[in-house]
């Protein structure tokens, strides 16, 4: 048995004895011309994935060594080939074979008191990275310094729901972490030509979060907006009698008359809080003047 220590490096590795004419396939994650055995021990030690190697024979004072993320697994599972003239050797007692590392961490061999590390994968923190970031405010806490970009989110903290990815924008908002959902209604659509009222509707789907998803999501956050634009052209959307134009539907089936801007069951626009509407109507598209 050969132990490996080094003064240059915080990693701890042991191979098992070398296994003649073997060779693991399928798990090479780097390979190159050294001139010996040790030397491809060495290699293997300073990458952090590697667990095991392939050694080529020895040519022109040289042989191959191929780094391997895996060993070969128990006797009944074996992932090892037979190939002449080759050597393979793996680390004692790989601690990445149970699958610590969580949430899409990769484990890393050889490294603190417990025989690992996880690299964890963005917006999972912890020893095993069991922890994952609940909105984008909560990874801007865990993490001050996480820029914009797309993360993973748990808003329910590893009960029913399962974690999903959104994008966090870190610099708006005063830098407090928005987490944006996308949606399949984001370009503009034309509708002409329908007169009753309530003619036409169109679903939104949300994109890669379910509406339980997004609803444990509005749970957690302090604060919750969308953004809807309605543009006219002799099409009244609150009018002034009983029943609407156009109104929207919430997520628990409501129906909402209320637009951007105005206070929920007001039955106006943003204009409407302050009587700056053309025509004192409660909305800009309610003065119907083709304009």
């Amino acid at each position: 048995m050969f132990f490996f220590f080094t003064a240059f490096g915080d990693r701890i590795i042991t191979f098992k004895e070398p296994m003649p004419n073997k060779v693991l396939k399928g798990y090479a994650i780097g390979t190159e011309r050294v001139p010996n055995e040790g030397s491809c021990r060495v290699n293997c030690y300073l990458n952090p994935d590697c667990v095991s190697i392939n050694m080529g024979p020895l040519i022109e004072g040289e042989l191959t060594c191929e780094l391997n993320a895996a060993t070969s697994g128990n006797e009944y599972f074996s992932r090892l080939v037979y190939q002449k003239d080759h050597t393979y050797l793996e680390i004692e007692q790989n601690p990445c074979n149970s699958s610590p590392c969580l949430n899409g961490g990769t484990c890393r061999a050889g490294f603190t008191k417990t025989g690992f590390r996880c690299q964890c994968s963005i917006g999972s923190f912890g020893k095993q990275c069991e922890t994952i970031a609940k909105s984008c405010s909560h990874l801007k806490e865990l993490n001050p310094e996480t820029e914009s970009g797309t993360y993973i989110i748990d808003p329910d903290g590893h009960r029913a729901l399962l974690p999903f990815n959104v994008t966090c924008n870190m610099t708006v908002k005063n830098g407090v972490g928005v987490t944006v959902i996308s949606h399949d209604s984001e370009n503009r659509t034309l509708v002409d030509g329908c007169d009753p009222a309530g003619c036409y509707s169109r679903n939104i789907h949300y994109t890669g979060a379910s509406l339980s998803q997004l609803a444990s999501l509005t749970d957690i956050s302090s604060h919750c907006e969308q953004f809807i634009k309605y543009e006219c052209f002799h099409s009244r959307l609150i009018f002034w009698a009983v029943y609407p134009s156009g109104w929207w539907v919430s997520r628990d089936s409501k129906v909402m008359t209320y637009w951007g801007g105005a206070s929920p069951d007001s039955k106006e626009c943003a204009c409407g809080r302050d009587n700056s509407c053309f025509g004192r109507q409660r909305c800009n598209c309610d003065q119907n003047d083709a304009k």
